[in-house]
């Protein structure tokens, strides 16, 4: 019996809750739930706020570990279930100075393409002002500080993921309404899915491959050491190979360090402090970093990407060409935010914020009082303080019991949806023009970044979207939790019920990816089109279906997965 069938799931409030299949791929931790949607709804609120779009906030919390959001409407109650009738709606247009103002706002975001300017200031001062306080959090070995040294510690990282949330969704609008806005005229003009211009972006997100500099710079040093090339191909443990190549002088020691400056305490596996970082999964690393000095062939050719986009191109209204092309340089010019928000802020937080915590559970873990370090990442802030400082708290049963729960629960368990049923959104025609464009950015944007199509799998075959051209053939590689990533190996498929920025030390590996969750801009879906490998995502149940090291044959254009053996 699953560990969730038996717990009760009530909606967090009025309104209609919908189960984010996105960001998570199990149960969060309670230190995650009690840090997440506060900042979550205040980030998102105030870049929706900036742009003038009429969702007030998304609402957000945890029912039993699992995440759910509901959509807060501009002046709506929080009962209130779709769009008001016409005349009420223009009532309020005429009456709430809110809404009057965020449709001034549209007006003026559209007219400076506000997203530049946002752009800009994420480049010149939010993404090196997180990089500085990561970095000042990394200098600091938590092992080495007293009990109170190390609490005061904790304190500091807490506060820092906090803010690292808070700013990772402060830039939601920017990242996503160009991608969406092209998409919603793309589609228009032509008639063609969204799926059709993807490939238009490739290339456009270079962070989405991981810390591909400082990998590549690796890669050219060991490639030019015969000692270190000898020491990658050895059969010992990765963490020992690891080692000996930290203790080689020159460009391989410098170069090295360089990149687990920037990965080594980013998790593996999601967005949580439950989630082991790089550093603690020497296999991964090591597997990724032999991929990179054997070459890894990543993208489209510019004149590949030219000939797309001037296909593309023709098929578009001659009147509507030159809006085409700035919408496409829009979209491309910001799709690089998608991913690094995540990179440079949270993801970062998350393992520097792990790191304290596990330096805090050894001791607890030597002394008995718990049974394994991480199992300290099972508690509540305030339970996690108490039992460094006071030895008093949850028990070590109760604390693996939480480990056992969020290692076995499952997503397919959990209701998709919470409370009344979703009304529709507000008529886009019953807005001023810049408005309507705004509102139905967002909304392809969000649709393309959650929806997936219904699950239409046969016996030895599965369905999704196809986000990423290609055929390959090769062994499935299921990665159900943490635990599974060590077996990954160069060429194998990986199957997975979703992806996050976190996985992408691991994609250097990979020679296809099958999800069972996600949307045509879901992290998966990005980054296979940066490594230019076949991908197929929301699938729906491609993890029960395909078993482990089955011969798998992926049509990343066709959106299918089937077994040939």
């Amino acid at each position: 019996m699953s560990a969730v069938t038996e717990l009760k799931f009530e909606p967090p409030g009025p309104g209609s809750w919908s189960l984010d299949y996105t960001h998570w791929t199990r149960p969060v931790t309670r230190f995650q739930a009690e840090v997440f949607p506060e900042q979550f709804v205040r980030g998102f609120g105030e870049s929706l706020k900036r742009y003038g779009l009429l969702l007030d906030y998304l609402d957000w919390e945890f029912v039993n570990g699992f995440p759910y959001y509901c959509p807060r409407p501009v002046g709506a109650s929080k009962d209130a279930v779709g769009h008001p009738p016409k005349h009420v709606w223009d009532e309020l247009r005429r009456t709430d100075p809110e809404l009057s103002e965020r449709l001034k706002t549209s007006a003026m975001a559209v007219e400076r393409k506000l997203w530049r300017e946002d752009l800009q200031v994420w480049d010149e001062q939010t993404k090196p002002a997180a990089i500085r306080d990561h970095l000042q959090l990394q200098a600091v070995d938590p092992s080495t500080l007293t009990t109170e040294e190390l609490l005061a510690h904790l304190d500091r990282c807490r506060e820092n993921l906090k803010h690292q949330i808070y700013l990772h969704h402060l830039y939601n609008v920017p990242a996503l309404l160009p991608v969406g806005d092209f998409f919603v005229h793309a589609q228009q003009w032509t008639g063609r899915s969204a799926i059709e211009f993807l490939g238009l972006l490739q290339g456009a997100t270079p962070i989405s491959r991981g810390s591909a500099d400082e990998l590549d710079r690796l890669a050219r040093a060991i490639r030019a050491d015969s000692r270190a090339h000898a020491l990658i191909a050895s059969p010992n443990p990765a963490g020992d190979v690891l080692a000996s190549l930290s203790e080689l002088s020159g460009e391989i020691s410098t170069a090295l360090s360089a990149y687990l400056r920037f990965v080594g305490y980013r998790p593996v596996n999601g967005e949580d402090v439950g989630e082991p970082s790089v550093l603690e999964m020497p296999e991964v690393l090591l597997g990724a970093i032999r991929s990179a000095v054997e070459g890894v062939n990543v993208g489209p050719t510019r004149d590949v990407l030219a000939r797309r986009t001037a296909e593309a191109q023709d098929g578009v209204p001659k009147p509507h060409r030159s809006a085409f092309d700035e919408l496409l340089a829009e979209a491309r010019t910001m799709y690089r935010l998608r991913d690094e928000r995540g990179l440079f802020c949270d993801l970062w937080a998350e393992g520097l914020t792990r790191r304290a915590i596990l330096a805090a559970g050894k001791p607890l873990a030597e002394n008995g009082r718990i049974a394994y370090p991480t199992h300290l990442v099972e508690a509540g802030y305030d339970e996690m303080r108490s039992l460094i400082q006071h030895d008093d708290g949850p028990s070590a049963e109760e604390l693996a019991q939480r480990a056992r729960y969020r290692a076995e629960a499952s997503f397919v368990d959990a209701p998709p949806m919470l409370g009344a049923e979703p009304g529709a959104p507000l008529p886009a025609e019953w807005l001023p023009p810049a408005a309507a464009r705004m509102e139905r950015a967002l909304g392809a944007a969000i649709e393309a970044l959650f929806m997936a199509p219904e699950a239409r799998s046969e016996a030895r075959k599965v369905y999704g979207l196809g986000v990423s051209p290609g055929v390959y053939e090769g062994s499935a590689r299921l990665v159900r939790g943490t635990q599974d990533f060590a077996h990954i190996k160069k060429g194998d498929i990986l199957v997975t019920k979703a992806t996050t920025a976190a996985f992408n030390t691991v994609l250097p590996l990979l020679g296809a990816i099958v999800t069972d969750r996600g949307g045509l801009l879901s992290h998966a879906a990005i980054v296979s089109r940066e490594y230019g490998i076949p991908a197929v995502v929301g699938c729906t149940d491609a993890t029960t279906r395909i078993p482990d090291s089955a011969r798998v044959r992926v049509d990343g254009e066709a959106g299918e997965a089937a077994i040939v053996a």
